[in-house]
């Protein structure tokens, strides 16, 4: 049997499929592509600043930006009901056609295994290969790591309204915990480069940390890239960089007990001595 066309380390790409198929029929897609509008793809990765960028480009006119192609949580479910048509084909170009601007932009973010579906079903091929790719990555992987487990251990995913104090009391330090969010968030980033060297795709590279640093710079880069400007980027939205001293306690933890296990491996030299006597 010929290995997957795909290769993938953070998408069940069967179970994705089966996910939708009890839904919406799959079929190669057979539509016209859409030749009167714009699209733009932000790939991230979780805990990379994309909803408060998502959010900037809805608030600037540009476009709703939103992970309109996410399927969990009932979504599917909810959006396949619209349909008179129930394919994916049809869910795929309800999409671009109900959040298109006016001016015809159609603008999305995914992380990989939202979009690996688009991709495996041929909706990328016929839709969206000639879109505006942009990168979305966070410099500071662990950073981005620390942020993801306390969101997923506290539930406050993205600004807690100055519930703060609610982050540390809700927080326990776990090495394992951090360790599993970087090991997923690195691998998720090699089936983002993956997909950009096996598709001959040059995204528009972005970071967390520019974002930070200057919003408004990001947003006109973005415009920029698809042909347009923004003389007044709105940047004051409902999304907010939350910073406490949390993440860097759970930092210096982390970083102490990873170098402990370091030292306290068995490693071997090439004549068999530990390296590291106990």
């Amino acid at each position: 049997m010929p290995e997957p066309a795909i290769a993938s380390d953070t998408a069940n790409i069967p179970g994705l499929l089966a996910m939708i198929g009890r839904h919406l029929r799959l079929a190669p897609p057979s539509g016209a592509p859409f030749a009167d509008r714009r699209q733009a793809v932000i790939c991230m990765t979780p805990r990379s600043g994309s909803s408060y960028l998502g959010s900037m480009l809805e608030a600037s006119g540009m476009a709703p930006t939103a992970e309109h192609f996410r399927i969990r949580d009932g979504m599917i479910e909810r959006d396949a009901a619209r349909l008179s048509d129930p394919t994916y084909e049809a869910y795929f170009r309800h999409k671009v056609e109900s959040l298109s601007r006016p001016g015809g932009l159609f603008a999305v973010k995914c992380d990989w295994p939202q979009y690996a579906p688009v991709y495996a079903t041929g909706m990328h091929a016929r839709y969206l290969a000639g879109a505006t790719f942009f990168y979305l990555t966070r410099q500071d992987v662990l950073a981005q790591a620390i942020s993801r487990y306390v969101g997923t251990q506290s539930g406050h995913l993205h600004s807690p309204d100055g519930k703060a104090g609610a982050l540390r009391d809700g927080v326990a330090f776990s090495y394992t915990g951090i360790r599993d969010h970087l090991d997923r968030l690195v691998r998720m980033q090699s089936d983002w480069e993956r997909f950009f060297a096996s598709e001959g795709i040059t995204p528009h590279r972005l970071t967390y940390e520019a974002l930070s640093a200057d919003p408004a710079g990001t947003v006109r880069q973005i415009a920029q890239a698809l042909g347009s400007d923004i003389d007044m980027p709105q940047v004051d939205t409902a999304y907010k960089v939350v910073r406490t001293g949390l993440n860097d306690e759970l930092r210096a933890a982390f970083e102490a007990e990873h170098r402990r296990r370091i030292a306290a491996a068995h490693w071997k030299t090439p004549a068999g001595a530990l390296l590291f006597p106990q």
